[in-house]
């Protein structure tokens, strides 16, 4: 039914208070309909000319066109609500994980985490627009109507007044096991969305190892849970639904079988009786409005929980200490400590170092050391368990830059959209793809990425780097082992292009190939999530053997 979550929305007590006015004159608009229709009725029947119900007609005319433009401005005021809603929650849920600010994404899934950024939020949507206005209606219109009933025949509120509890009991009784049924199918829902974004991840390796017919297997089994969990939660939605049509179709039937045998023996007026009869299904509409829609009430009632639950991963970032006077370091950690989520061991312990102002640090280390979480972490695509980091202007150059499906001058001005044609042309020869340009199709425009023309290693890194030097704004540049994936002709290639252009800028490379160190301003060595040493790269050399770290034989 109504979830208590739907008060932390900003607003929502506003829309609500207005949801209850409106429904407070829809219930009257609805009462003068009955009265105004039994009257006109009643003068008819006892022989009255026609003009002289007219006044009673053109009442019931004007309160039924009342109604329904009350209707109107609450579903309008409740889609516009909705929509809005809709649209900040899906941008607070993105920006909390594309700002570094959630590991809603490690603990929950890619794959739940996007079925419930996009489907999800859609259902939540449309149970902000219909869910409020329902139950509301079950109080603010219902209840007027049974003490109006109670008044003009008391007998036949009874029977409304009866029926009212009866419906609550089943819908409550019915309600927990469709939640918990709902629940299940949720998250038999995200398990299979996340076994099926795994299976086409490693879909080559499947392949490789010839365990196509067993992942199949797999895939068909969380599948098969799927469609059980679903149909069951179907049949207990449905279950509830026609209960409660059931009840009311006999309080209305009650109703009607009694007036008319009191109509018979003349114990109640004829008026009075059709007031009474008239406004007992107007009594159960909103209930039987609920019941139809109570399905998608649930998968909303989920989908909200979820939003919110993703949203508490939030783990917003320690407050910045204060900076003494003359320290301008572009990057520092503060005694960052950082645990990856459901890992029970630190992958970082007190990590305290600062860069200053275009100095180029590189950082090394065995594989497992932490190079990688410090340049996630630099990046602002992880925030800290202990300590802070204090950086500015970050922009991270990863080990397999993404190349999206889109034009390769798109690509390139993937930081700076508005980038000119003379500044692309400049970068391109700056990291060496002038000629690649040169030999597509369609030049700039030809498409690249998945589906289109493929781009070699060493060809992703270049687009990589020339996305960083069109961005005025990126003063740091962290390297995550950007050449870790190619051989050493493709590396030293790149490396003439890469380091005229770290000139002027602050650079935090990890690597594990050595010959970038005598490159490099500074050495940082990190063993086991530790910082094992810092100093200029002659004395790493000479003091620490290259062997633990994985390339060291490569000190050209």
């Amino acid at each position: 039914m109504f979830d208590r979550n739907l008060l932390k929305l900003e607003g929502m007590k506003g829309v609500l208070a207005a949801l209850v006015i409106l429904a407070l004159l829809q219930a009257t608009a609805t009462i003068g309909q009955a009265w105004t229709l039994a009257s006109a009725i009643t003068g008819l029947w006892n022989g009255g000319a026609l003009p002289e119900g007219a006044p009673f007609v053109i009442g019931f005319f004007a309160c039924f066109a009342l109604g329904r433009l009350l209707v109107y401005t609450q579903e309008t005021m409740l889609d516009r609500f909705s929509l809005k809603e809709a649209k900040r929650l899906r941008g607070d849920l993105l920006a909390t994980v594309f700002d570094g600010r959630s590991n809603a994404v490690d603990s929950e899934g890619s794959a739940a985490f996007t079925t419930t950024a996009t489907q999800g939020i859609d259902d939540v949507q449309r149970y902000l627009r219909l869910i409020p206005l329902k139950v509301i209606g079950m109080a603010a219109i219902s209840l007027p109507i049974l003490v109006l009933v109670f008044f003009v025949d008391w007998p036949s509120g009874i029977i409304l007044g009866v029926a009212f509890p009866v419906i609550i009991f089943f819908m409550v009784l019915l309600g927990r096991q469709a939640r918990e049924r709902a629940n299940r199918q949720y998250a038999s829902y995200n398990r299979l969305s996340n076994h099926f974004l795994d299976t086409l991840r490693g879909i080559d390796v499947i392949v490789a190892a010839g365990a196509v017919n067993r992942t199949d297997a797999d895939v068909f089994e969380s599948s098969e849970k799927l469609r059980k969990a679903t149909v069951r939660t179907l049949s207990t939605a449905t279950l509830s639904s026609a209960v409660l049509d059931l009840c009311t179709v006999f309080g209305v039937a009650a109703i009607a079988i009694m007036l008319a045998f009191r109509l018979m023996d003349g114990s109640i007026g004829l008026q009075t009786g059709l007031v009474a009869l008239i406004l007992a299904p107007e009594f159960f509409s909103p209930i039987r409005s609920f019941a139809s829609d109570y399905h998608a009430s649930l998968d909303g009632k989920n989908a909200l929980a979820a939003v919110l639950s993703l949203l508490k991963h939030d783990s917003s970032p320690t407050e910045e200490p204060p900076r003494k006077g003359g320290d301008s370091s572009p990057l520092s950690f503060v005694d960052v400590s950082y645990t990856y989520p459901n890992a029970t061991v630190a992958s970082l312990h007190g990590i305290a170092f600062s860069l200053a102002p275009c100095e180029h640090v590189a950082l090394v280390g065995e594989s497992g050391s932490g190079k990688s979480t410090i340049a996630l972490l630099a990046a602002g695509l992880l925030r800290p368990s202990e300590g802070c980091v204090v950086a500015e202007g970050i922009r991270l150059i990863p080990q397999q830059p993404h190349m999206f499906s889109d034009t390769l001058e798109n690509n390139l001005k993937l930081y700076n959209p508005s980038a000119s044609p003379e500044d692309v042309e400049e970068v391109l020869a700056a990291v060496g793809l002038d000629a690649l340009a040169k030999s597509l199709p369609d030049g700039l425009k030809t498409l690249i990425g998945e589906g289109n023309v493929g781009l070699s290693g060493g060809q992703a890194h270049r687009v990589a780097l020339a996305r960083v030097l069109l961005d005025d704004s990126a003063r740091v540049l962290v390297f995550d082992e950007p050449t870790a994936h190619l051989d050493i002709e493709t590396e030293l290639d790149l490396k003439e292009c890469i380091l005229p252009l770290l000139e002027g800028r602050t650079v935090l490379f990890a690597t594990h190939r050595l010959h970038w160190l005598a490159n490099m301003d500074r050495v940082i060595a990190l063993s086991e999530g530790e910082i094992a040493f810092s100093g200029d790269a002659q004395e790493f050399l000479t003091t620490c053997k290259p062997s633990p770290f994985d390339g060291g034989g490569d000190a050209r």
